[in-house]
């Protein structure tokens, strides 16, 4: 357990968009370790959460399918779109650096 202190500035930092950078050698700390592991770890699972509503999306969209048939191109449209916008979104909208594949370098 942090002191409170420490925990409000964190939380603070984590505001941006981009993690907070490590501290370099022989130079007075700008963040503490604790703070620089929390902004990392609210990054990652901001990115989790990103994903997993994408997996939620797409069993919805599969849903849709199934129940509209041949006129799925028309029902399921708005949902259709919906994941498409959020798919090519950077880290599916969730906030940090981009996390990309190699395959699409």
């Amino acid at each position: 357990q942090a002191p409170p202190g420490l925990r409000t500035r964190a939380l603070g930092a984590m505001e941006t968009d981009q993690p907070l950078p490590k501290n370099r050698a022989g130079e007075p700390e700008q963040h503490t370790p604790f703070e620089i592991h929390q902004n990392h770890e609210y990054f990652q699972k901001e990115y989790l959460v990103a994903v997993a509503e994408v997996k939620l999306m797409q069993k919805e969209m599969r849903e849709c399918f199934y129940k509209n048939g041949i006129n799925q191109f028309e029902e399921c449209k708005a949902i259709r779109e919906k994941l498409w916008k959020k798919i090519h979104t950077p880290n599916y909208g969730a906030p940090g650096p981009s996390r990309s594949s190699s395959r699409f370098m």
